[in-house]
C-alpha cells in the first residue's frame, strides 16, 4: 500500500497503483443497467460538461454506474471529480498513483471495476446526446446483440461533420459485424455500447500504447461478437474545438504511430483468424495507417 497526502487528503493506493475514492465499491447496491467509463487527464475545461451529460441522461442517472479514472491530472480535474463524487453515490472516482500516458490503463481499470450488464466509453472533453445511453441500451435489450454503435457528430471551429458514417448510415439489427462494409475503418470508443460479458469473458483489454490502443481493443471486441446492431440516432459529440494541442494523438510523432500500428497488425496476424476476416481487418490497417 502507498500513502500520499494531497491537499490535506490522505490517499492510500493499492498494490495495483490506484485509489478508489471513499471506497464506494464496497457499498454498491444492485448493479446498474450501464457503466460509463471516462479516463481523465487535465480536463478541467470540459469535464463538468462531460459529467453533466451523463447525469442528465434520459435513462435516469440512477440506472448508470459512472466510473471516472484520473491519470494524475495536474490541473483542477481531481477537485472537480471529488466534488461530483461527494454528491452522487453512483459516481465512482479512481485516482492513479503514476501517470500512464495512455487512456488504455484507465479504461482497463474501469472495465475491471464495472458491475453493469453493458459498458460504454466517454472521453473527458466530449459529451453525450441526452437520449444516447437509453437509445443504445434499448437496442441491445431488444435484439440481444453484443454491440451497438450510433452516430458521432464532430464539433470543429469550421462546423460539424459525421464521423464513421458507414456505421451509422442505416438501422441494422442483429447482423454479423463482418457483413457491414468498412466496419473496421473507425475503431474509437465513441457512440458504442458493449455487452460486458464479451469483454470480460474473453479477457479483452486496451493495450497500454499512446496510439492505436482503441483499434486493437475494438477489433478484438468485434471478432468476439455474435451479432451487432447499428443506428442512425445521434449518440456522441466529439469535441475538436480547442483541444488539438492537448490531444495525445497529436503529441505522437509519425515513427511512434507507425510502431504502434505495426504492433496491432502483428497482433491481428497472430490471432489466426479466418482468412476472409483477417483480410477485412488488415486491409483497413494497411490502407489507413501504413
Amino acid at each position: 500500500m502507498f500513502k500520499v497526502i494531497k491537499k490535506n487528503r490522505l490517499i492510500t493506493y493499492n498494490s495495483l497503483g490506484y485509489h478508489i475514492v471513499d471506497n464506494k465499491l464496497e457499498n454498491r447496491r444492485k448493479p446498474s443497467k450501464v457503466t460509463v467509463i471516462t479516463p481523465v487527464y487535465n480536463s478541467e475545461k470540459h469535464l463538468r460538461k462531460t459529467i453533466d451529460s451523463v447525469i442528465n441522461q434520459s435513462i435516469g442517472f440512477e440506472n448508470i454506474e459512472y466510473i471516472l479514472i484520473d491519470d494524475c491530472s495536474t490541473d483542477s480535474s481531481r477537485d472537480i471529480l471529488l466534488d461530483y463524487s461527494s454528491k452522487f453515490d453512483n459516481i465512482i472516482v479512481v485516482f492513479l498513483k503514476c501517470n500512464t500516458g495512455t487512456p488504455g490503463k484507465p479504461r482497463n481499470i474501469g472495465i475491471h471495476l464495472s458491475t453493469s450488464k453493458y459498458i460504454t466509453f466517454l472521453d473527458a472533453d466530449d459529451w453525450l446526446e441526452p437520449t444516447g445511453i437509453e437509445s443504445l441500451h434499448n437496442i441491445l435489450e431488444e435484439t440481444g446483440s453484443d454491440y451497438v454503435v450510433g452516430k458521432t457528430i464532430q464539433y470543429r471551429s469550421a462546423g460539424t461533420k459525421i464521423i464513421g458514417e458507414h456505421e451509422s448510415c442505416k438501422e441494422r439489427r442483429a447482423v454479423s459485424p463482418f457483413s457491414i462494409p468498412h466496419i473496421f475503418h473507425h475503431l474509437g470508443p465513441r457512440a458504442r455500447m458493449i455487452r460486458a460479458s464479451v469483454i470480460k469473458e474473453n479477457q479483452i483489454q486496451f493495450p497500454e500504447m499512446k496510439f492505436a490502443e482503441d483499434k486493437q481493443f475494438f477489433i478484438d471486441v468485434l471478432t468476439h461478437c455474435n451479432t451487432i446492431s447499428t443506428t442512425k440516432t445521434p449518440i456522441y459529440y466529439l469535441n475538436r474545438l480547442d483541444n488539438q494541442q492537448t490531444r495525445l494523438t497529436n503529441q505522437t510523432n509519425i515513427m511512434q504511430k507507425t510502431e504502434c500500428n505495426l504492433k496491432v497488425i502483428n497482433y491481428i496476424i497472430n490471432k489466426n483468424l479466418e482468412l476472409e476476416k483477417e483480410q477485412m481487418i488488415l486491409n483497413r490497417l494497411y490502407e489507413y495507417d501504413c
